[in-house]
C-alpha cells in the first residue's frame, strides 16, 4: 500500500479553499449594457415621499450590486421606469398581556408594510422594453411610541426590499 505524504492533504485543502472562493465569475447582465439611468419614480399612492425613497434606494442597490453603473438620463445605455402602485399596512399580531408564573409579559403589536411597484427597463430608441414586471417589498415593524415614525421606518424597509427585488430581476433577466 502506498503511503500518503504529509503535503498531499495540505495541497488538497488549499485547492479546495481556492476553488471555493471563486463562486462569482462576473456580471449576469447583458454584456452590451454597462450603465442604467433611474427615472423619477411615479407615486400613485397617498403615502408621502415614497417615490423619492424608492429612487434613492434603487440607486444605492444598483451601485451595491455592481453589474451596472448608475448614470443620468440620456447618457446611460438603458433607463429604468418605476411606478409605485400600492403601499399597504396590515396588523400581523395584536398586543396582549400574558401571565406566566406570576409575571405579566407584554407583547407589542406587530405590523407589516408592503410596497408594490411596476417597472420597465427601456433602451432609448427601442419600442419594446428590455425587461418589464412587477415587484414588491415587505417589512415587519412594531409600534413603540410614535406610530407615524414607525410606519415611515417600515415603509423604508419595505422600499429597500422592493429595490433589491427590482435590481435582481433587472440584472438576472437573461
Amino acid at each position: 500500500m502506498r503511503r500518503v505524504r504529509w503535503y498531499a492533504p495540505l495541497l488538497a485543502a488549499g485547492l479546495l479553499l481556492v476553488t471555493a472562493g471563486c463562486y462569482h465569475m462576473g456580471s449576469l447582465m447583458h454584456p452590451q449594457i454597462k450603465s442604467i439611468a433611474i427615472a423619477p419614480v411615479v407615486n400613485e399612492t397617498n403615502v408621502y415621499n415614497v417615490s423619492a425613497q424608492v429612487r434613492q434606494l434603487l440607486s444605492e442597490q444598483f451601485m451595491r450590486d455592481g453589474s451596472l453603473k448608475v448614470k443620468s438620463m440620456g447618457t446611460a445605455d438603458c433607463e429604468l421606469f418605476v411606478r409605485v402602485v400600492g403601499v399597504l399596512f396590515a396588523e400581523v399580531e395584536d398586543s396582549d398581556y400574558r401571565t406566566t408564573h406570576d409575571r405579566r409579559v407584554y407583547t407589542p403589536k406587530e405590523w407589516e408594510a408592503v410596497v408594490k411597484a411596476e417597472y420597465s427597463v427601456i433602451i432609448p430608441g427601442r419600442r419594446e422594453p428590455l425587461v418589464r414586471g412587477t415587484a414588491s417589498g415587505r417589512a415587519l415593524f412594531q409600534v413603540q411610541a410614535d406610530m407615524d415614525i414607525n410606519r415611515a421606518n417600515g415603509i423604508r424597509q419595505a422600499a429597500r426590499e422592493l429595490a433589491l427585488d427590482i435590481v435582481s430581476k433587472t440584472v438576472e433577466a437573461w
